[in-house]
């Protein structure tokens, strides 16, 4: 038997009792794990095969399966299932951790980032398309997929205040002259740059900013070119939409 701190990220339905759970470790990596008769009504385990569910989870490895012994809840992140918009979020923020999570690849940084980014959407008071803004920031330098923002993708011409072009396909920011792209304000493209670089409280500083729904937008757009596969539902750029 061995301990981890875990995220639920999904669970699934099996036999009569059972859930086949996907968590995400900051020391393992992703685990797939079974949870035996975690849906009988007096189960000790019912809560914490949800989604959300945030704790201290034992298990145990026999014949290359791994199984649910207990867990140690710390957090659950409620409100979330409140509000539908909230919902979203982090219904996208699970989706972008299975899109990334391995076995054996540890990534404690992105554990500890994505469950403050939970508590963000589930009690924070930032306009929550900006705290989805920062994670996704946060989650693409973490993998290894930020976009270049410092200096030209394509001649490697250094940016001082000057707007340029934004590319998906290139990887980052372009001169006017070295290709095609979205236009990017300087504002726009110093957010895109710097919040990736701070601690994600630092979001607290954005609203009011009159370039933070412009950088919300192309790093959507980056997100969206870098995935495998879309979520069901995006979480809206503009505060109060929604996109499906």
């Amino acid at each position: 038997m061995f301990t981890t701190d875990a995220l639920v990220l999904s669970h699934t339905n099996y036999r009569d009792y059972d859930r086949m759970l996907t968590l995400y470790s900051p020391t393992l990596g992703r685990l797939d794990a079974v949870a035996q008769g975690c849906q009988r009504p007096k189960s000790p385990l019912m809560n914490a095969t949800e989604r959300f569910c945030a704790g201290e989870f034992s298990l145990v490895e026999a014949r290359g399966r791994l199984t649910l012994r207990d867990c140690r809840i710390k957090e659950s992140f409620y409100p979330l299932r409140q509000d539908v918009d909230r919902l979203t979020a982090g219904a996208y923020l699970l989706h972008l951790l299975l899109q990334c999570a391995q076995p054996e690849e540890a990534n404690r940084p992105l554990f500890l980032t994505s469950l403050k980014a939970l508590a963000y959407f589930a009690y924070g008071g930032l306009p929550l398309s900006m705290a989805v803004m920062g994670y996704e920031l946060h989650y693409l330098a973490l993998t290894g997929q930020a976009p270049r923002m410092d200096a030209c993708c394509v001649c490697g011409r250094p940016f001082v205040q000057q707007p340029g072009l934004f590319s998906v396909h290139l990887g980052g920011v372009l001169c006017p002259g070295c290709g095609v792209g979205e236009p990017l304000s300087h504002g726009a493209r110093r957010i895109l740059m710097r919040v990736p670089m701070t601690p994600f409280t630092a979001l607290e500083k954005l609203p009011g900013h009159p370039d933070w729904p412009e950088a919300a937008r192309h790093a959507r757009s980056f997100v969206a070119y870098r995935l495998d596969s879309p979520p069901r539902l995006w979480p809206g750029i503009e505060e109060g939409s929604r996109l499906g």
